[in-house]
């Protein structure tokens, strides 16, 4: 098309029609304008195309990566919740006196009091993200300030375990292990134990510090970061995130209908 506006151009500067000669040559200007606009339009249109389908793979990932947290994380705090328990029934029990408690019983709950939490979180779509720069691609801006807030509120999370985890293992066991072996069961009721050590106050002290510590990550649950708790931040990431899969979903039952 453009050849033959060309051979109409070249016919008319020729023939020395200049009137003739700048209207074709304006129309060809403007025909290349159009063709570069209308190029321009369609590669935005495959750029965008090809960024949605790239953010419904990222939506689905993240999806599936908060639905398995809020798992790990429920799993790790009923563990530390049995843990917390158990160490409130021994606090019940001070002071000791060997000649009337249960030893058996003393032993199970002194066992459940070692629980070496460590959330097994996934962040593997979040480093990626993070990785290119480019958490523009999640269009929906209540969700993309949502990722970066659980960035915060996991952060004061692990902190506080990672506390908890280093005095039961720093502090907690090594005294313990001072006195008795483990499991306690047998360990309570060998000779060489030491049972007048859980009558003592230094005993009543390592159980309440081990105990606050665990309250201290029950604490982080409940405590507000910038807007939300931890399980606000997932469950409504969760909802956000599935937002594209539950419509897909829809869409699959009303055609199988």
């Amino acid at each position: 098309m453009l050849r033959f506006f060309s051979k109409i151009r070249m016919k008319l500067a020729a023939q020395n029609k200049v009137g003739k000669y700048m209207r074709y040559a304006i129309g060809e200007i403007v025909l290349v304008v159009i063709g570069i606009l209308i190029a321009i339009q369609v590669n935005n249109w495959n750029q965008s195309r090809i960024l949605k389908k790239q953010e419904k793979i990222l939506l689905a990932e993240i999806h599936a990566e908060f639905k398995y947290n809020k798992t790990e994380l429920e799993s790790n705090l009923a563990a530390y919740s049995k843990a917390y328990s158990s160490l409130k029934e021994i606090k019940e029990l001070f002071p000791i006196e060997l000649q009337t408690v249960n030893i058996d019983s003393f032993a199970i709950l002194l066992n459940q009091t070692i629980f070496r939490g460590n959330y097994d979180y996934s962040n593997t779509t979040l480093q990626k993200l993070k990785m290119a720069s480019s958490y523009d691609i999640i269009s929906n801006l209540e969700l993309r300030n949502l990722l970066l807030e659980w960035e915060l509120v996991l952060a004061d999370y692990m902190e506080r375990e990672k506390s908890t985890l280093y005095h039961l293992e720093q502090v907690y066991e090594p005294i313990l292990g001072n006195h008795f072996t483990r499991p306690f069961s047998y360990g309570l009721k060998d000779p060489r134990a030491n049972l007048e050590f859980i009558t003592t106050i230094e005993f009543e002290s390592l159980i309440d510090i081990r105990r606050r510590r665990i309250g201290n990550l029950f604490s982080a649950v409940q405590r507000r970061i910038l807007k939300h708790k931890i399980f606000e931040v997932m469950d409504r990431i969760i909802e956000l995130s599935g937002e594209d899969l539950n419509e897909t979903n829809k869409k699959t039952t009303i055609s199988d209908k």
